[in-house]
């Protein structure tokens, strides 16, 4: 399997018009492995460029995948109550994510690919969606951005009411503020309850999202495989006429000695 999985890594890595040729090529040498690497999808202009960043430009895909991860590690920690600077790991990322966009564009063009606004938008959404739970460099189609779904399973901080008391210390000539202690708990409470809303809208929006994006993969992967079909087909039509025509050839020139030796 070390080498199918080198003979499958090999597709992506290579120029986007040869996938489609070279993928058909190894499923016919795969036996029972075949069936499901003529299924690959061929990627669209945009994952094929964020798949070779992967492939031939490693470093800023590495530094992009760290500064999403510690991106998502401050917001961590800022919903679990925990101190984190948020601001800083966000400028990391978005510089992270420039530096690789730039990259691709060069990857781009140097493998004669389009680079349209609405490529460059695809690119964009799908660096920040990274790191994910697919191959790296195998996508088949842009990713969107996670948002707060990235951040699912994880607690947000305690309301005061929550919080175990702390032991009291009696301070000298220090008199508690009853007004302003229940100010600040409806403050904190009222933001932490902010929090969730944001994280549950979130996860909804990332949802609604993802079936979204399913029925679309599902539509165009039909297509696709119709594309297949009828190119299949013509590619037999085109075959057939070759013959037929051959046949007449052949036909038209005994006729013509035929008639040559009736003369005679």
């Amino acid at each position: 399997m070390s080498q199918s999985d080198d003979e499958i890594d090999d597709l992506y890595r290579r120029p986007l018009d040869q996938f489609t040729a070279a993928r058909n090529a190894l499923a016919k040498t795969r036996g029972a492995e075949g069936a499901w690497i003529k299924a690959l999808e061929k990627p669209n202009v945009a994952a094929w460029g964020v798949n070779q960043l992967y492939w031939h430009g490693r470093e800023h895909y590495d530094r992009l995948v760290k500064a999403s991860e510690e991106s998502r590690e401050a917001h961590r920690n800022v919903l679990a109550g925990r101190p984190a600077d948020v601001r800083l790991a966000e400028k990391a990322h978005r510089e992270a994510i420039r530096e690789a966009a730039e990259k691709i564009r060069e990857l781009l063009s140097s493998g004669g690919q389009a680079t349209t606004a609405q490529t460059v938008t695809a690119v964009a959404e799908t660096l920040e969606a990274l790191p994910t739970d697919d191959p790296p460099g195998r996508l088949s189609r842009p990713l969107k951005p996670l948002g707060f779904a990235a951040l699912s399973g994880v607690p947000v901080r305690a309301t005061p009411a929550e919080k175990p008391q702390r032991a009291t210390m009696k301070l000298v000539e220090t008199k508690p503020d009853p007004v302003a202690e229940q100010r600040d708990d409806e403050r904190a409470r009222r933001q932490a309850e902010e929090e969730r809303e944001q994280l549950r809208a979130a996860q909804k929006e990332a949802r609604e999202a993802e079936v979204a994006e399913q029925r679309g993969r599902a539509a165009v992967e039909k297509a696709e495989r119709e594309v297949e079909r009828r190119t299949a087909a013509l590619d037999e039509a085109t075959e057939t006429l070759r013959r037929l025509q051959k046949e007449l050839k052949d036909a038209t020139v005994a006729y013509q000695r035929a008639r040559l030796r009736a003369r005679l």
